[in-house]
């Protein structure tokens, strides 16, 4: 099993944005109104995530990172940079944005790899606390966070879509826990 987890490029912006509309539609039907979901447009996500990539370069706190599969294909990806807003009040000094892997790929390691990643990244860049918010109804990803020792901090409501969304916030308070797992992603590509 050779699993891969990697800074991502601008290239990767269509792979990205594919997964990007693949998991959410995998993750969220019964959680998020189907306008959000139906609302997923391609070309849309590919010009945000172009624009996320290029920004990634100038904001040298932003990371997004790419899990790939044992044939080299895009199964996850995550992204992560400093905390702002109220974010930045529950959460403390960073913030995990989305992490998402395939149906198919779940329970292999690289979901777990792909926080290792954005923890690291965080890390080097001089944030020691973060957290990421989860939609309050998705037990499983509640589940995983608290699995990696994230704990309850705050619940808000996020527009998304016109819609008022309940999240959970999970946080950890010393990332040099949550960086120090034991992941199970064999090959890291910086």
């Amino acid at each position: 099993m050779n699993l891969t987890i990697r800074r991502a490029e601008l290239a990767d912006a269509p792979a990205i944005a594919e997964l990007h509309q693949i998991t959410w539609r995998e993750t969220y039907p019964g959680l998020l109104p189907a306008p959000v979901l139906d609302g997923l447009a391609l070309p849309r996500l590919y010009r945000q995530w172009r624009a996320d990539l290029i920004g990634q370069e100038a904001d040298l706190d932003h990371g997004v990172f790419l899990a790939l599969d044992e044939h080299g294909e895009a199964a996850g990806f995550a992204s992560c940079g400093q905390a702002r807003g109220q974010a930045r009040e529950v959460f403390g000094q960073g913030e995990i944005t989305m992490v998402y892997v395939r149906a198919a790929d779940q329970g292999r390691g690289l979901g777990r790899g792909l926080m290792l990643a954005c923890a690291r990244w965080l890390l080097i860049r001089g944030m020691f606390s973060a957290g990421v918010w989860v939609v309050r109804g998705n037990g499983r990803a509640r589940r995983f966070y608290e699995g990696l020792g994230g704990r309850k901090v705050g619940e808000k409501r996020d527009p998304m879509g016109g819609w008022m969304i309940p999240v959970v916030g999970y946080g950890w308070q010393d990332l040099a826990d949550l960086a120090g797992m034991d992941a199970t992603v064999m090959k890291w590509e910086d």
